[in-house]
């Protein structure tokens, strides 16, 4: 596949060159809005001018934020993205940005209240939108299996980093080679991660400890779906070319 045929690979389409700029047109219109209705919103909610401005300058750091935490996802995604096909790149532009945005950042959270205040999808909608202090305290106090699903899950990510016998970059030297010794043994991070919810869950007591330990086994259970999904769609790219 020649690059200067591939949109993604370059500026160029079909011969013309396009800004930079023009790509991310979208992300500065998104943006816009979503600050101009945190401005409205805290209109509505304060009736003033202090605390409008308040909440926009919350929803600007919030934004700012979100595209710092974005650009590591970017490289990674960028590497990924090359070597697919153009049919393949637009799958994962369009799956991956709809299950992100809207599957992690609006679902998941509903979903967290739904269970947790057992409630129904709309009325836990209604409760974000209309008593927030309420959303609030529930999602405070589903902290505890929130923090263990989420943390079991990225410790498998980060393991899954540094036990890898095929890198050649490293952060922390001494420790990464030592690491990358044992990168064959099969099931090392899977093994790792157990030990230390274990651990952790010694250091608990009572319910806690259970809703602990079952939460952080569902993280890790999403984790390996996850790596399976990923492997059959790698499978099933490789097939078609």
């Amino acid at each position: 596949m020649q690059q200067g045929n591939n949109p993604s690979a370059g500026g160029s389409t079909n011969g013309t060159h396009r800004p930079t700029l023009h790509y991310f047109k979208w992300s500065f219109i998104v943006t816009v809005l979503g600050l101009a209705l945190g401005a409205v919103l805290g209109w509505q909610t304060t009736g003033t001018v202090g605390g409008t401005l308040t909440i926009f300058f919350i929803c600007a750091v919030l934004a700012v934020l979100e595209i710092s935490l974005s650009f590591d996802n970017a490289i990674v995604n960028a590497n990924k993205l090359k070597e697919m096909t153009p049919k393949w790149q637009r799958r994962f532009l369009t799956w991956g940005i709809l299950i992100a945005v809207f599957g992690m950042r609006i679902v998941f959270p509903l979903l967290i209240v739904v269970i947790a205040a057992n409630i129904g999808p709309w009325q836990a909608m209604v409760l974000a939108a209309s008593q927030p202090d309420e959303y609030s305290r529930i999602m405070h106090e589903a902290h505890l299996p929130i923090a263990a699903f989420g943390g079991t899950f990225l410790m498998m990510v980060g393991l899954s980093f540094f036990f890898d016998h095929e890198k050649d970059v490293h952060w922390v030297r001494w420790l990464e080679h030592r690491m990358q010794r044992y990168a064959t043994v099969r099931g090392i991070e899977v093994a790792v991660v157990l030990v230390t919810v274990l651990i952790f869950s010694r250091f608990l007591e009572g319910a806690d400890s259970q809703v602990f330990f079952h939460s952080a086994i569902w993280g890790l259970l999403t984790f390996l779906l996850v790596e399976v999904l990923g492997g059959l769609l790698d499978s099933s790219q490789e097939a078609m070319q």
